[in-house]
Order: structure tokens, then sequence, then C-alpha cells
């Protein structure tokens, strides 16, 4: 069937629309959802990269915080934004794997969002009071197998990333601990320094000041590789333990159906700015420790640690 002109202009023109809106993207400022309250490391991280990755980009970058269930209300609201590269989400890992498996009432899922990167990490650590009768992880293993059930445990609350990993360490080392949950890793800080609990574990960049000045002592952390922050603490890794760690990975989110050549234009601009040694060094003097990913390395570790995550929340019961 032939064509008219007319048609095959027109047929042309809807076959540059696409391009032409990925070269014009961004036209107006860009918005990243913080779906927790301002100060947390989620909130620290963002806005240390905020300034190169808005040079980068081309556009001005806005921060808005919108707390609310552990970041499920931030999140959900990103996923039905409408997917143009105008409202994004700067969140942690956490919201996509343990959100979802234990909150019954949380929506959204993984195939929800596009993924535009991760950049930066604060590290899970196991922490006791200087001055407890434990040294090394493998003296408290020790301790804790010879007298199951009797040492308790602080974490940041049921479901978060404290609370999983000592769990994880429980199934590594075949442990039986008692959970006291707190609200955060700051007062499971307090409780370890109190004396209300022997052991805990809480995100490094809450805890690091007093590891620093001695007063707490850091068995072993979540992370890959030694945290130049405390270069003298162990990881779970080296412990021949790899999936007995969950950190926590800051990363940024754009809704599901955002056009391709508009989340590579914001990944590009991400690991552009995490090339930058300045943003490394802001980060790392944050506690946090910078480790960039691009998309797609970004989905295998999430798929990764959301089949660790589900996996242990039926195991627990949790999310029922």
């Amino acid at each position: 069937m032939r064509r008219s002109p007319l048609a095959l202009a027109t047929l042309v023109l809807l076959a540059l629309a696409v391009p032409a809106v990925a070269q014009q993207y961004p036209a107006r400022p860009v918005e990243f959802v913080i779906p927790f309250a301002p100060g947390g490391p989620t909130d620290t991280a963002i806005r240390i990269i905020q300034p190169q990755l808005a040079a980068n980009l081309g556009a001005a970058v806005v921060l808005v915080n919108k707390p609310g269930g552990g970041g499920a209300v931030g999140m959900d609201g990103v996923a039905k934004a409408r997917p143009d590269g105008y409202t994004l989400a700067a969140t942690v890992r956490s919201t996509l794997t343990i959100l979802p498996a234990t909150q019954p009432d949380v929506t959204y899922k993984i195939a929800d969002f596009a993924v535009i990167g991760s950049y930066a990490i604060d590290s899970g650590v196991i922490l006791v009071k200087a001055g407890a009768p434990w040294k090394t992880l493998e003296a408290f293993v020790e301790y804790a197998r010879k007298n199951p059930g009797t040492v308790t445990y602080g974490s940041a609350g049921l479901g978060t990333n404290s609370y999983f990993n000592m769990e994880l360490l429980q199934q590594a080392y075949g442990l039986t601990l008692s959970h006291v949950p707190f609200n955060g890793s700051g007062p499971v800080k307090n409780a370890i320094l109190g004396g209300h609990v022997p052991i805990g574990a809480a995100a490094l960049s809450a805890v690091l000041s007093v590891i620093r000045s001695g007063d707490i002592v850091a068995l072993a952390t979540s992370a890959s590789k030694r945290v130049p922050a405390i270069p003298g603490t162990p990881t779970m890794t080296e412990k021949g333990q790899p999936e007995a760690s969950l950190s926590t990975w800051m990363e940024l989110y754009a809704p599901a159906r955002t056009p391709k050549a508009i989340v590579d234009r914001l990944a590009a601009a991400l690991e552009k700015t995490m090339k930058d040694p300045a943003v490394i060094a802001a980060i790392d003097k944050a506690g946090l420790t910078a480790e960039y990913h691009d998309p797609a390395a970004t989905l295998r570790l999430v798929e990764r640690e959301n089949e660790i995550v589900v996996g242990l929340a039926k195991k627990l019961n949790l999310g029922q």
C-alpha cells in the first residue's frame, strides 16, 4: 500500500520525536524524592553528591524529603509518578527488598522502578561496648554457642537492615540470641553504651564517632571490603560469611516506564559524579563508602539481596 507524502512525513516526525525528547532532557529542574526525614544517611549521601550531579546533568537537582512508612510513602509516590525523568527517588535498597518482604501493605515492587545506579554504602556494624569480654567476633560466637538463648542483641527495629544482619549472623553460626528492638541506630548505640544489651548492630554512620572515641568496638562490618573509616575492622566476607551481610546501599531510581534514553542520561551523570575525587572524599568523610555500580550491576545486586531477604522473612514469619 502506497503512503501519501504527508503520511510519510508524519511517520518520520514521530520516529524523531523520542530521540528529540531525550536530547532536550532535562529542560527543567529534576526532583529527587528522599523517602526519609532529613539528617539520616540517605539524606546525607544525596546532599553530598547533589552539586556535582546537577552540574553533570545540566539542570538543577531539587531534593524533597517525603518520609513515612519506613520509606514506603515516598517510594510509592515515585512509582506512580509521570515517567518523564523529573520525579526520581534517592533511596536505599532496603525500600525495594526489606519493606515489600516484611510489610504486607507495601504495594510496589522492584519491577515498578528503572535503576539509575548505586553510589554509596552505609555499612552495617556488629558492636560491643569497650571492655566487653569479646574482643573478636569468633570469641562472641564461641560464648553464644555455649550459652544459647541467654544473650540479647539490639537492632534498629524489626525488619531493618541491622535486624536482618543479626538474624543472618545467627543462621551463619548456629546461634540463638534474643532480640531487643529499638527505634533506630542511635538508640542501639545508647543501649550498648548503657549496658542494656551486650551486643547489637547499627549503621556505621550513626556510631562512627563512638567507635573512633574507643567507647564502642566494632567486631565486623557488612561491607564487601574494609571500610576506609574503620580499616582495622574485618568484614563478614573475610570471616567466610558473605551471605550474612546487608549494607545500606544508596541508590537512585526512576519510574519503570521512563524512556531508556533518559535513564541512560541520568546514569551517565551519576557515573561521572562518582569519578570526582572530591565527591568520593566527602562521602568517605561522612562515614559512608563511595562505590558506584551501573544500572545493570545494581539490578543484579538488588535481585540477589531480595532473594536473601524474602527467604529469611518467610523463615521468621515476617510480612505474613
